[in-house]
């Protein structure tokens, strides 16, 4: 809504306004125009903002852009009608509660790499923790592998803990499943072989190691 005062003048060679009526109605609807053109788009919040600007256009005598030979000046105050208000206040309510979720949010997340995911072994612990949380036992590494594996922020191990990290995976899982553990300690013992490091593949042959055809 808008609430002021309007001064006008008209007159001369150019000038099509016959009347003070005429004049009066185009002085409000230049004023209209430049109010609509300030509030346009603003959320409730800027009211105060357009009607600053509002009086900054309107403060000085200016020329009628669609009445030749008019002049015209305003003095303008806007206010929300009272729907628009307890609107306002819902909605500036509901965007706060927004932000507020969302910073939690990324807080959280934050702490969370700072924290659990910051190294494999960290993340192991608290991964176990979770579901002693929830009261679950947990039965299997696979879903730990597959879904936190890949957040782990540790950008302090070298490629050979990567490697060996893998492979310990592969040794837990084989755990996990017997009949893979003698698939594992061959695969193993082929690659250090093949890598030239005997000693290393003697430790496993101590183990038991078996080719496929039975030898040991």
């Amino acid at each position: 809504m808008a609430d002021g005062r309007v001064w006008f003048r008209y007159g001369g060679a150019e000038c099509t306004l016959t009347s003070a009526r005429a004049a009066r109605a185009a002085a409000l609807a230049e004023v209209y125009g430049a109010a609509a053109a300030r509030v346009s788009c603003r959320l409730p919040r800027e009211v105060f903002k357009a009607e600053q600007q509002l009086a900054l256009d309107l403060a000085t005598w200016q020329q009628a852009k669609n009445y030749p030979g008019m002049r015209f000046k305003a003095r303008i105050t806007l206010t929300l009608t009272s729907e628009n208000a307890k609107r306002a206040v819902l909605y500036e309510e509901a965007l706060r509660a927004g932000q507020l979720e969302q910073t939690l949010a990324a807080d959280e997340l934050g702490h969370l790499k700072k924290t659990a995911l910051v190294d494999i072994r960290t993340a192991r612990v608290w991964w176990f923790q979770q579901h002693l949380i929830q009261g679950k036992l947990l039965e299997s590494w696979d879903s730990f592998d597959e879904v936190i594996r890949p957040m782990i922020n540790d950008h302090t191990q070298d490629a050979a803990s990567r490697f060996a990290q893998v492979f310990a995976t592969a040794a837990q899982r084989a755990l996990d499943d017997p009949s893979k553990v003698q698939d594992l300690r061959l695969m193993a013992h082929m690659l250090l072989t093949t890598a030239g490091w005997q000693d290393l593949a003697d430790e496993l042959k101590n183990g038991g190691v078996q080719s496929s055809n039975g030898d040991s």
